[in-house]
Parts: structure tokens; C-alpha cells; sequence
């Protein structure tokens, strides 16, 4: 048997193979490396930056709060109501049952609160609202700061409990602090702020407090468990300039982590990630570079047979084919010829079986074209999907849940812009307030759902009346609040008049024949003269005149 590498074609085969094997291995190498080096710098500069981003929007979410506190302490509700906390008879019950009501709104607005307690200054809890046990006096007091601060304090325990204590001051018209409003926050309702999908589900966002215990322990971790960094130390940290360090974490997985602090409570906030999960891509390169070598050095290989056992006119031939298939022509072939020699044939069909994968791929990449147009068109309507939502999740939030009226908070900012807009227009603006007369005596009567469905109807009487320019809304409880724009005094009282003749002519109970008694409402009514503060004590001032006048009629500031 003759020895296959004394011929010139088996010789050049195996040149060409070696070359290609060694240069194949190298640029595999170089490659991996390469890549390995750049992951790893990418890692380094990508856990600190999610970590500080998500540290950002936590100290944007507790700003958020504090801001929500100062609101709820500014409302008139409970700066009226809180002088008249520890006063006996029926003004200081209807103060109490007044403030309890608004505390609970809020409760059922914003359940990111456990609990709220209203306070003296020194911490002496006046009316407490909410879930679970009362918050212990000796808390309330050693939490308060300077009087006229708004403050989140640290993380408290009590038992297996992990919660914050915010506070606010409440202030009178002086800018004394008469009594300080505290709330419980719940910091499940923190997690979601926690949340990042740049890094994938298999990334876990942590919270530690100074004491380095964790806040949002992992499944089946308990709470005061704390947390530290273990493992071999020689491969303690990713790269010694980075804040990136790896190490086995409770659950015993060797993850890859980041720190950062978070100032406003001392806390740290880590990110782990498993390391497989981090440097998957470096695995997978490897085996997608080694079988891209492998092909191509099976392809050098055949390309070599077919130059050593040929020449002129297969050279021409694969040339040719070659050059159209450079131009953009899909599977072209070349023919096999009985007259051409074994070797010239195999390189021919190696060629076509290029070109015809050549032309599978493209199909391919056309196919994944398309999808990939599919799948942007896709983004873009989720895209429009969430605007919608979030237009809608923006009205909501102005939007009393009850009556589907405009809110407190709409009210709130109505007043002052339309204040605003009459003291440079001088057009004449009113304000009537509108209240139930005896509600707690009907909501007793029915019950809270015979309660609300009068506050429905009655909503629905008051809307006929008035004009579509006019803004209704329910200010609280069974009190509305109704702004009659470019309308005087006079104007104010008899719109609040037809108001008040409507409701007590509406039959409010149709299915309980006992209750014959006519649902009526007592109205006040002011103008603005430029004063936007006195403008809204005129007006409940009139209101309050009306029921002390015996309830179910309409009185006028002077």
C-alpha cells in the first residue's frame, strides 16, 4: 500500500490541515480570552451601577414618603380636629370620630402603612389607627425629633416585626407644633423598588441593616439571621479595583456580588447573582467558537484536496461559482463531471453543501428579521398599552373610589389654581360645602354599605344640579365641596339652594319601608374676596352656622 503523504496532494492536505489546526486553536484561545477579560470588566462596572441605580430609586420611594407624611399632617382635617381631641361633649367626639375617619382613608389610600397615631409633641398617642398591635408609647416618644422635622427613623424589631417610624408635625396657624402624626411603614411594600431585570430573575436584591441583619431575608432565612461573606479568600473579589466580590451566600451558591451603601439609614444594599449564571456567556462562546473552528478547518481541508488533485479548469469552475455566490446569488452549484477525479468531486460537493448552508442561513436570518420586526412592532404597543395605563392609574389617583367624583387631593389643587385664576381675572368665584345632616344616624341605621350607596345617590343628585364649568368633589367623608366658577354670592346661594331643595325631594331609601325619614343636607356658602385661606373658613364657617341654625338649609358667609 503506497504511503498516501509521498504524494504532492497528500502532502499539501496535511500542510494545510496542521496550518489550519494551529491557527484555529490560537484564534479559539485569543477569542475565549478575549471575551472572558471583557465579561468579567462588564460585570465589574454593570453590579455597581444596577446597585447604585437601585439605591437612587429607594431614596426616591422613602423622599416620596416623607412628602405623603407632610400632606397627611398639613390636612385641615386633623389640624381643626386635634385641638378638640380631649375635649368633652360633642364637639371633641365629632373632632375624634373626624380624625379617625380621615386616618382610615389614608390607611385604605396608601397601604404601605401599617398604622397611623396621632400624638402630643412629646409622644402621648391621642387616636391610633390600623393593623395589628398598638405601637408601644415608649416608641412614639423616644422616636420623636425637633418639632418641626419630618423624619423616617431606622429599621425597629419587635420579635419577628421589621418596620420604619415615620413622623410629621402638625402645626397651627401660628407655626406651633401641636401634635405629631406617626405612621408605621410596612417594608414588604419596599421589595418592589428592589426589582431590576437587567441583571435576569436569578439576580437577588438584598437590604441590611447596620447591624448588618438582613431586612428582606431570603426563603427560609430568618429576619434577624446576619449576613456576612464567606469563602476561600484567595478568590474573594472578582478584580481588586472593582466593588465586586464572589463567595458561597446562605443558600450555599457561589454567586458574584455588589454593595453599595445606602446613607439616609446607614443600611447597605447588596446584589448576588450566581457566578454560573454571570459568565454563562463565556461557556457558551467556548463551544460556539470550537465548532465554528472545526468547520472551518474541515472546509480549508477539502479546499486543499481539490487544489492539490486538479487544476486549471475545476480552479476556474469553483472561482466562477465562487464569485457569484460573492455577489449575492443563493445556493449555486457546481456540477460534478465523471471526467474529473474523485478528489475534484468531494471539494465540488463540499462547495455545494457551503453554498446551500449559506443559503439556509440567510433563509434563516430573513426569518429572524422578521421576528424580530414582529417582536418590535409588539414593544412598541405595550409600549402605547402602558402610556394608556399609566393615564389612567393618573386619574385614578384623583378620583374619589366611592361617588367617582374628583378627590381631596383634586380639590386641594383646584382651589389654589382656581383662586389664582380669579384674583387675576377678577371673575367671581364661590365655594359651597355640602354635608349630610345626622350621617352617622343613617349609617347606623343601614350600615356602611346603606352608607355608601347614599353617598352615591346623593353624589349623582348633586351632579344633576350643577353646572358642567362647575368642579364637585368629595372633600371627605359626607362632606362635598363644590367650586362654582364666574359666580357671585348670590349666584353661590341659589345654586346651593336648588342643591339643597333636590336632595331633600330625592327618595335616598327605597327598600327598607321603616325608614320614612327625608335624607336632608345642610350647605355653606362663600365668595373669594382674595384671601384663598379665609376664602375656604368662610365658607365651612357658614357651613357649621347651618347646622347649629337646625340642619337642612343653606347659610351665607358675610
Amino acid at each position: 500500500m503506497n504511503n498516501p503523504l509521498r504524494s504532492l496532494a497528500g502532502r499539501i492536505i496535511l500542510l494545510v490541515f496542521i496550518a489550519s489546526v494551529v491557527s484555529a486553536l490560537t484564534v479559539s484561545l485569543i477569542s475565549v480570552q478575549s471575551l472572558d477579560g471583557f465579561l468579567r470588566e462588564k460585570v465589574n462596572q454593570r453590579l455597581p451601577r444596577v446597585a447604585s441605580e437601585i439605591s437612587e430609586d429607594l431614596d426616591q420611594w422613602y423622599t416620596l414618603r416623607a412628602r405623603e407624611l407632610e400632606v397627611f399632617a398639613g390636612s385641615t382635617i386633623l389640624s381643626e380636629s386635634t385641638p378638640n381631641l380631649e375635649t368633652q361633649g360633642r364637639r371633641g367626639a365629632r373632632a375624634r370620630d373626624e380624625a379617625r375617619q380621615y386616618l382610615r382613608y389614608v390607611l385604605e389610600s396608601f397601604p404601605q402603612y401599617e398604622c397611623l397615631v396621632l400624638a402630643k409633641p412629646d409622644g402621648t398617642p391621642m387616636i391610633e389607627v390600623g393593623q395589628g398591635e398598638a405601637l408601644p408609647e415608649i416608641l412614639l416618644s423616644e422616636s420623636a425629633p425637633t418639632l418641626g422635622a419630618t423624619v423616617i427613623n431606622d429599621s425597629v424589631r419587635i420579635g419577628r416585626d421589621v418596620f420604619q417610624l415615620a413622623s410629621a408635625p402638625l402645626t397651627d396657624s401660628n407655626g406651633r407644633t401641636i401634635a405629631r402624626l406617626y405612621a408605621s411603614i410596612d417594608l414588604d411594600h419596599l421589595m418592589p423598588t428592589l426589582g431590576n431585570t437587567e441583571l435576569g430573575e436569578s439576580a437577588k436584591v438584598f437590604l441590611v441593616d447596620r447591624d448588618m441583619k438582613f431586612l428582606n431575608p431570603p426563603v427560609g432565612v430568618a429576619p434577624n439571621y446576619r449576613f456576612t461573606i464567606s469563602g476561600d479568600e484567595s478568590h474573594d473579589r472578582v478584580d481588586s479595583n472593582s466593588d465586586v466580590v464572589h463567595y458561597d451566600n446562605v443558600s450555599n451558591v457561589h454567586v458574584i456580588a455588589a454593595m453599595s451603601e445606602f446613607p439616609r439609614f446607614g443600611w447597605t444594599l447588596v446584589i448576588e447573582q450566581p457566578f454560573d449564571d454571570a459568565f454563562a456567556p463565556v461557556v457558551s462562546s467556548i463551544g460556539r467558537v470550537a465548532a465554528l473552528n472545526f468547520a472551518i478547518v474541515l472546509i480549508v481541508g477539502l479546499a486543499a484536496s481539490r487544489i492539490a488533485g486538479s487544476f486549471v479548469k475545476p480552479l476556474r469552475a469553483l472561482s466562477e461559482a465562487a464569485m457569484r455566490l460573492s455577489e449575492g446569488e443563493r445556493e449555486v452549484e457546481i456540477e460534478e463531471t465523471t471526467r474529473s477525479s474523485e478528489e475534484v468531486n468531494l471539494l465540488t460537493r463540499a462547495f455545494n453543501d457551503m453554498s446551500r448552508g449559506l443559503g439556509k442561513n440567510a433563509r434563516e436570518i430573513e426569518r429572524s428579521h422578521r421576528a424580530l420586526e414582529a417582536a418590535n412592532e409588539e414593544l412598541v404597543n405595550k409600549n402605547d398599552e402602558l402610556s394608556k395605563m399609566n393615564t389612567i392609574l393618573e386619574q385614578l389617583s384623583i378620583t374619589d373610589g366611592l361617588t367617582k367624583l374628583h378627590n381631596h387631593r383634586y380639590f386641594q389643587e383646584a382651589i389654589a389654581k382656581e383662586c389664582k385664576r380669579s384674583a387675576r381675572t377678577k371673575e367671581p368665584l364661590a365655594l359651597i360645602l355640602i354635608d349630610i345632616d345626622h350621617f352617622k344616624r343613617w349609617n347606623d341605621r343601614l350600615g356602611h354599605a346603606g352608607g355608601d350607596e347614599i353617598l352615591r345617590r346623593l353624589a349623582e343628585v348633586i351632579h344633576r344640579c350643577v353646572r358642567a364649568t362647575d368642579i364637585l368633589t368629595r372633600y371627605g367623608g359626607e362632606e362635598f365641596a363644590l367650586l362654582a366658577l364666574d359666580t357671585d354670592l348670590p349666584g353661590a346661594v341659589a345654586l346651593a339652594e336648588k342643591t339643597r331643595a333636590a336632595v331633600e325631594m330625592e327618595d335616598f331609601v327605597t327598600d327598607v319601608p321603616s325608614e320614612k325619614e327625608q335624607l336632608t343636607v345642610s350647605i355653606g356658602v362663600a365668595a373669594f374676596d382674595g384671601d384663598d385661606k379665609q376664602f375656604f373658613i368662610d365658607a365651612d364657617t357658614a357651613l357649621y352656622a347651618a347646622k347649629d341654625a337646625g340642619r337642612n338649609r343653606v347659610l351665607a358667609a358675610d
